[in-house]
């Protein structure tokens, strides 16, 4: 497994490429074993659909395929790529999707009927922590201003909203407006924004019901929907002064364009938080009970692999740097891939910091699809009104008991078990767990038994 490092709070500059040239990936495409088709009674023959968003987090997925793991179990599997998460939903709801990478909030949103309504399920979880925070230099330099540390190299993690109060003041007093870019209301990265602001002091805006797609109701900072690759280039364009997204895109601005810089990790935020999923419709898992366990039985391997050496992730990084999935700078993408992250450049060279607990996707139980991670998004939906009333407890551990399947993923673990693949203490015994007040910005403990109670310790909520 990759080994743990600690940071250090003042961290040493370094060349502006951390690791040697990586081979660029040929494109694999497996025969799937037609003997194990026949011995799983594989339902679906045709190729299955896979989406995809040009975002790091996908790799599972595509190294499950280029590893031949799906082919392994039969399948023949493509992987589309998709414009914007809207158009995920949309496409998995109508059946031109058979599953698809997606916002752990995501499916959440369509089971209460926020941005459409949908029976969708997670029965794999693609990784935990893995989204960044970054803002432009010119607010970053105001934050500096507010904060004096900040314009100090190696300032310590986890960096705090705070300052931006103040900025946002001061901008609205020379008639600007801070703005910051998002990718979908249900989904990981309006979440862990709105977490990070309010932790800070920062009111990021209330949402007035199921109906409200913008939630900037109260707001001092102004949050809005954005497709992951686009937004770098809206920055530029002075469309929005920061953004939370995944990778490959806060190191592209970092890195590439020194227009911006990653301000904060989200695993500084909450530290095992939830983000991405793979979907699928449930009632294509009713129908397909043996697909969906070979598809999800490939998905844990792929996992394992990616983090059972550190090598593995440099061979992921050029995966997914390829044409046919993200298209990017192979580079960008294997700085969190192997687990490191540049916060800025300081006369040309980067300040590159060991960020181990960025991408995880199969230690610390990360595939397994928590009934906890579903809890935990509904307190926060709740908390800024997408829910727009008091629910009780059970609500809660219910609906994220319907969205977030645990069987259909232990039944691929112990099918793999049975054959050798997995051994027993990587799949965890129970459905849902606790986060001490360490795992979060604001030292708020989570306990996923007790939503409510949770919500009543937010300064910043609805009441």
């Amino acid at each position: 497994m990759i080994r743990t490092l600690v940071l250090s709070a003042v961290c040493a500059v370094t060349t502006l490429w951390a690791a040697d040239p990586i081979p660029a990936w040929e494109i694999k495409s497996p025969t799937p074993n037609l003997k194990k088709a026949i011995a799983n009674k594989l339902e679906v023959k045709r190729p299955l659909k896979f989406g995809m968003i040009k975002l790091t987090d996908c790799i599972p997925i595509v190294a499950a395929k280029e590893l031949g793991y799906f082919a392994d179990e039969g399948l023949n599997v493509q992987i589309v790529v998709q414009p914007n998460w809207k158009a995920v939903q949309d496409n998995l709801v109508s059946g031109e999707l058979d599953g698809t990478h997606m916002l752990y909030g995501h499916p959440l949103g369509a089971a209460i009927g926020f941005g459409g309504t949908a029976e969708i399920v997670v029965p794999y979880n693609l990784c935990i922590n893995g989204m960044g925070i970054s803002v432009s230099e010119d607010v970053w330099k105001r934050m500096a201003a507010v904060d004096p540390v900040l314009a100090k190299p190696g300032y310590p993690q986890p960096v705090s909203a705070a300052p931006l109060k103040q900025v946002a003041s001061a901008m609205k007093g020379e008639g600007k407006q801070l703005t910051m870019f998002q990718t979908y209301p249900a989904g990981s990265h309006n979440i862990t924004l709105r977490y990070w602001l309010a932790a800070g002091g920062v009111c990021p805006g209330f949402y007035s019901g199921l109906d409200d797609a913008k939630g900037v109701t109260d707001a001092e900072v102004v949050l809005q929907v954005n497709p992951p690759p686009q937004m770098v280039s809206a920055m530029n364009q002075g469309n929005c002064q920061g953004f939370c997204v995944g990778e490959p895109w806060n190191m592209k601005l970092t890195l590439q364009e020194k227009t911006g810089r990653l301000a904060i990790a989200s695993n500084h935020v909450f530290d095992g938080s939830p983000d991405k999923v793979f979907c699928m419709l449930k009632k294509f898992t009713d129908s397909n009970p043996n697909t969906t366990k070979a598809v999800v039985r490939a998905l844990i391997r792929a996992g394992r692999w990616l983090d059972e050496k550190p090598e593995n992730r440099r061979t992921a990084a050029a995966m997914v740097a390829h044409k046919d999935y993200i298209g990017a700078d192979v580079n960008l993408i294997a700085e969190s891939m192997t687990g490191t992250l540049v916060y800025n450049l300081v006369d040309g060279v980067a300040d590159r910091r060991p960020e181990p607990e960025f991408n995880v996707f199969y230690r610390r139980h990360a595939s397994f699809p928590w009934h906890s991670h579903g809890v935990w998004a509904l307190t926060q939906f709740r908390r800024w009104g997408m829910v727009p009333e008091n629910k009780p407890d059970g609500w809660y551990q219910e609906v994220a008991a319907k969205v977030f399947r645990t069987d259909l993923y232990r039944a691929a673990f112990d099918s793999l078990k049975a054959d050798g693949l997995v051994k027993s203490d990587e799949c965890p015994a129970e459905d849902s767990r606790s986060y001490p007040a360490e795992a979060f910005i604001d030292r708020i403990a989570f306990d996923p038994a007790k939503p409510n109670a949770y919500l009543a310790q937010f300064a910043l909520g609805r009441k």
